[in-house]
C-alpha cells in the first residue's frame, strides 16, 4: 500500500510520508540498498518525536550496513544514542564499534577530526580504535594521547576505559551482549542477589549508564547450569559471567570451552577448578589474597609472623599458602595458634601466643575478626600501624586478615582495636577511593545500600568483558590472557592458569575525624 501512494504521486506531503515510512519497512526487510535513498530524502515528513527516534534508528543500521562508506552513519548514531533504552544503547554501541574496526584506519582518523559530537558513543569508540592502532603500530606516545582522549567520552556513556592494546574499542562482540548463569532461588540465593545486583548495574538498571546488555539464566543444580550456558551461547552472548558455586563452575567450564564462550567464573575457590582454555576466574581466591597479604606485609619491612587460625579447612588452606609465602620470601613463621571454628570468647586463645613475631595473620570473617582484635588487644598484642612506637602497656603488631564479608559493622566492634591492620576481603566499599566512588554512588542511588565484595567482582567481570570483547567469543578468549583493566577489586590480570595474577586491592583501618575508616592501603 506505501509503494502504491508513492506511486499515486497524489498529493506531495502524503507521498513522501509514504517514502518515509516505506524506507523504515524496507530497513526492517533487510532491502538496505532499497532503504537509504527513501530515508535520505524525506526526513521533512517526520512529524513528531517518536517517528524521528524511528527514523534514526532505520537510518543509522542501514547506513552502518550499506552506507558508502558505512562510518557516515556514526553522526546518526549519536543523534539515536540519547533517544533509547540502556539495552539498546549497549548493542548501538557495539554496532558502533564493529562498523569502526572495519573502516580504513584513513577514514578512522577523519571521522575522529570531524565528528561534532565529541562526548557521543561515536568518538568514545573512534578515540579507543585510534588507541589500539596507534599501538600496534608501536606509537606508544600516540596511544596514550588518545587513551586519555578516549577516557571522558568512555566515562560518559558509562564504558570502562581500555588500558592495553589487546582491549577492544568497543563494550562487546557483534551483538554487545553478555550472559550469566547464577543459583537464584536455591540455597546461594543470597550470594545470586548480589552477583545480579552487580550485572544489573553494569547493564544500567538504575540509571541508564550501560556498560552492556545482560541476560542472566537462574541456573542450581548441574543439568541446568549446563542447559543454561547452551541456552545463553544460542542467544550469541559475547560472554558468560559465573557460576558463583565451585560445583556449578565445573559443570559450567567445560560446556563453556567447547562452545567456544569465555566464561568469567565468579566462584572464589579458583584454585580448585582445571585450567581451561575459555575460562577465567575473576574471584581472588583466600590462597591468593593471603598471599597478598603476607607480600604486603614484606614489603613495609615485616619479616617474623604468627598465625591464629581456625580448625577448619579453610583456616587450614589459608593458612598453609600464607606459610608458603612466607617462607618463600626467606620470613620465619614464629607461631601457630589454633582454635575451634565456633570459639566466640578468644582470650584464652590469644593467651597462647608468644612474643617474638611483628605480624599475625587471622584467616577469618570480619565478624569473627571483630571479637580476636579486642582480644589480642587486652592481650598486649595491640594492632597500631606500622613505624608505631613503643606503647607503654603492651607492644604494637601489625594484624593481617582476610575479613571475609567486611563491612561498616567491623569499626562499630572492633576499630579502634585494629587501627592500622592489613585486611584483604576482596572488595570493601570506599567511597573515597576514586576507583569506586562513581560506583558506590551509583549502587545505592539504584539499591539503597553499599555493595559488597560480589556486586564489585560481577561488575568488574562485566567491565572486563565489554571492554576486551570487541572482537567477538574468539577474540575475547583470546585478550584475555593478556588485557589489564583497572577495575574495582584491583587492575585485572590474569596467569598462566587464567586466575588473577594481580593482588587486588587491600585495605587499613586509619582513625579519621574523631572515628576509624576503613580505606584503600596505599
Amino acid at each position: 500500500q506505501l509503494t502504491e501512494v508513492v506511486e499515486a504521486k497524489a498529493d506531495p506531503g502524503l507521498t513522501a510520508r509514504a517514502r518515509l515510512f516505506l524506507g523504515i519497512a524496507e530497513n526492517y526487510a533487510g532491502n538496505l540498498a532499497a532503504a537509504l535513498p527513501l530515508l535520505r530524502s524525506n526526513e521533512q515528513a517526520i512529524e513528531d518525536d517518536a517517528e524521528r527516534t524511528e527514523y534514526l534508528a532505520a537510518l543509522a543500521y542501514a547506513t552502518a550496513a550499506a552506507g558508502d562508506p558505512p562510518i557516515r552513519s556514526l553522526v546518526v548514531f549519536d543523534q539515536l544514542y540519547p533517544r533509547v533504552t540502556p539495552t539498546e544503547r549497549a548493542a548501538m554501541v557495539a554496532r558502533i564499534a564493529e562498523v569502526v574496526a572495519a573502516t580504513d584506519p584513513g577514514l578512522v582518523r577523519r571521522a575522529f577530526d570531524e565528528l561534532p559530537d565529541r562526548k557521543g558513543p561515536s568518538f568514545a569508540i573512534v578515540a579507543s580504535r585510534l588507541a589500539v592502532l596507534a599501538d600496534q603500530a608501536g606509537n606508544a606516545q600516540e596511544a596514550q594521547r588518545m587513551r586519555d582522549i578516549a577516557a571522558p567520552a568512555r566515562a560518559a556513556i558509562g564504558l570502562p576505559r581500555a588500558i592495553g592494546p589487546e582491549t577492544a574499542a568497543g563494550p562487546g562482540g557483534p551483538v554487545g551482549l553478555l550472559g550469566a548463569v547464577v543459583p537464584l532461588g536455591g540455597k546461594s540465593n543470597r550470594v545470586a542477589e548480589a552477583a545480579v545486583a552487580g550485572l544489573g548495574l553494569a547493564a544500567g538498571v538504575g540509571d541508564g549508564k550501560a556498560v552492556a546488555a545482560v541476560e542472566v539464566r537462574a541456573a542450581g543444580d548441574g543439568d541446568a547450569v549446563g542447559l543454561a550456558v547452551e541456552d545463553l551461547a544460542r542467544a550469541n552472548v559475547v560472554a558468560i559471567i559465573g557460576p558463583t558455586d565451585t560445583n556449578a563452575v565445573d559443570v559450567a567450564a567445560p560446556r563453556a570451552e567447547a562452545l567456544g564462550v569465555p566464561l568469567l567464573s565468579l566462584s572464589g575457590r579458583a584454585e580448585k577448578h582445571a585450567m581451561r582454555r575459555t575460562v577465567f576466574h575473576m574471584m581472588h581466591s583466600g590462597e591468593a589474597r593471603a598471599r597478598a597479604l603476607a607480600q604486603r606485609a614484606f614489603a613495609k619491612g615485616i619479616t617474623r609472623f604468627a598465625v591464629l587460625a581456625p580448625e577448619s579447612g579453610y583456616g587450614k588452606t589459608l593458612s598453609t599458602a600464607f606459610a608458603d609465602e612466607v617462607a618463600r620470601a626467606g620470613g620465619t613463621l614464629a607461631a601457630t595458634v589454633t582454635y575451634k571454628a565456633d570459639t566466640k570468647s578468644f582470650a584464652g586463645v590469644v593467651g597462647k601466643l608468644p612474643g617474638g613475631w611483628e605480624a599475625i595473620f587471622v584467616p577469618e570473617d570480619a565478624a569473627t575478626l571483630a571479637l580476636i582484635a579486642p582480644a589480642l588487644d587486652a592481650a598486649g598484642h595491640k594492632p597500631r600501624p606500622l613505624g608505631t612506637r613503643k606503647l607503654r602497656a603492651g607492644r604494637p603488631v601489625l594484624l593481617l586478615s582476610t575479613a571475609e564479608n567486611l563491612t561498616g559493622a567491623f569499626l562499630s566492634d572492633a576499630g579502634r582495636h585494629a587501627e592500622g591492620a592489613f585486611l584483604a576481603p576482596g572488595y570493601y566499599p570506599d567511597d573515597q577511593d576514586p576507583a569506586s566512588k562513581a560506583f558506590i554512588d551509583r549502587f545505592i542511588a539504584t539499591f539503597g545500600r553499599a555493595p559488597g565484595f560480589v556486586e564489585a567482582y560481577a561488575f568488574d567481570a562485566a567491565q572486563l568483558a565489554a571492554a576486551a570483547g570487541g572482537g567477538g567469543r574468539a577474540g575475547l578468549a583470546a585478550a584475555l590472557p593478556r588485557v589489564q583493566l583497572v577495575g574495582l577489586t584491583g587492575t585485572i590480570r590474569f596467569d598462566a592458569d587464567h586466575r588473577r595474577a594481580d593482588p587486588g586491592v587491600i585495605y587499613t583501618v586509619v582513625e579519621e575525624s574523631g572515628g576509624y575508616a576503613i580505606r584503600v592501603a596505599r
